[in-house]
């Protein structure tokens, strides 16, 4: 989607921008009664430079990387035995499920050009691309009281590369101050409610210079009827986990297992001033969210096959992608032998590349990074490239 890569998409259309938003948000309270934007955007990175110290540096080695197989590649390999499942089950049975997915965003190279832009900050490379490696973006984001986007929570690109059989998971930090088209340097996550997935997929290619035009996103509010639909999770708590949510959700938890109903289980997912296992402040967030998001999974596995499908049959609407049914399908060919791929992990910006910054009025706490010096060490790490044609920045 970069102007100059557009020889693999063809002449760009434009599209409609969307309004932008002015002044701070107002409370919005979901259905469990949490006022989400007040209590999801608060500072969350003030130790986040403490944190990236205990990390190895983000030097994107791709010779040094080691194999992960650990939580989330159980997660992932789940998932692509669910799509599996699905495309196995029959031609019309795959088409059905395929059909109840949302795609009222089915977002095209046309739609991304109008938002295609040079960052300053950013080095002046093309966007790199390769025919064996898909990127996706996964997106984790509040809906509005009115049903339009919130903000994105959760920001991680699944990247398949099938020469060389490993699946390479990107986080991409929220609160990473960014040019964003249309809106002005913000936090990531504020593309997703001003442009929901086009935005947010652009912004994050504009900056980093690597291809991303294929999304999946869903509503966390979602998981909460769909955890009540499994009957529930029985879910390891740490006696600091079991303090927030007490404290917050009126409850009577106790350290060891729970079993949470879907509006205690998105609040589990959800906390962030408490220090366990996972971590404190969004490492453990994130932490506490792949727990909740592999017992689900787990939970699905040990369903029977009738029941399992009714699941997926009545969550597939909640599932907004622009993936077309080929694709998925390819996907599942791809969940045959997951086993057989390498699982591999990042994070952007990567430790030791960027430091906390002071509030800024209208925006909150950020973090400011070495854009190309994060460039580098993802292009490094999605395609073995370090650097690009031109690496000189942009006046």
């Amino acid at each position: 989607m970069s102007s100059t890569n557009s020889g693999r998409y063809g002449n760009k259309g434009t599209s409609r921008r969307p309004a932008q938003r002015s002044g701070g948000r107002a409370a919005c309270y979901g259905p469990d009664g949490i006022d989400r934007y007040n209590y999801v955007d608060r500072d969350v990175y003030s130790h986040s430079r403490d944190a990236g110290k205990r990390r190895s540096s983000g030097g994107g080695n791709r010779g040094k990387r080691k194999k992960k197989t650990g939580c989330m590649g159980r997660i992932l390999k789940t998932l692509m035995i669910l799509i599996l499942v699905v495309a196995l089950g029959g031609v019309a049975y795959s088409a059905v499920m395929f059909s109840r997915l949302n795609r009222s965003q089915n977002i095209t190279s046309a739609d991304l050009a109008s938002y295609v832009q040079q960052p300053s900050e950013a080095p002046a490379w093309e966007v790199k691309s390769e025919d064996h490696i898909q990127n996706i973006l996964l997106i984790g984001a509040d809906e509005n009281k009115d049903g339009s986007d919130g903000r994105s929570d959760t920001n991680m690109l699944m990247s398949i590369d099938q020469a060389s059989k490993a699946v390479r998971l990107v986080s991409f930090l929220r609160d990473s101050y960014l040019e964003i088209p249309t809106v002005g340097k913000n936090k990531l996550n504020a593309a997703y409610s001003h442009g929901g997935a086009a935005l947010t997929m652009q912004t994050l290619e504009n900056n980093y210079r690597v291809n991303i035009d294929k999304y999946i996103s869903v509503d966390f509010d979602s998981f909460s009827s769909l955890i009540d639909k499994m009957g529930g999770l029985d879910v390891p708590m740490s006696a600091s986990a079991c303090k927030q949510e007490n404290e917050n959700m009126h409850t009577h938890f106790k350290a060891g297992v729970n079993h949470l109903s879907g509006k205690y289980c998105l609040y589990y997912a959800r906390i962030r001033n408490a220090t366990d296992e996972f971590g404190s402040n969004d490492y453990g967030r994130t932490g506490r969210q792949r727990q909740v998001v592999e017992l689900m999974l787990k939970k699905m596995k040990s369903m029977n096959l009738v029941d399992s499908s009714k699941v997926l049959y009545d969550y597939m609407p909640y599932i907004k992608t622009n993936l077309s049914n080929s694709e998925l399908l390819s996907l599942a060919s791809v969940g045959a032998s997951i086993s057989d791929y390498k699982i591999e992990k990042q994070q952007m910006p990567a430790p030791n590349t960027f430091e906390d910054q002071e509030s800024i009025k209208g925006i909150g706490k950020v973090i400011t990074l070495d854009l190309e010096k994060n460039c580098s060490i993802l292009r490094e790490f999605l395609y073995g490239e370090n650097g690009g044609d031109v690496s000189s920045r942009t006046n």
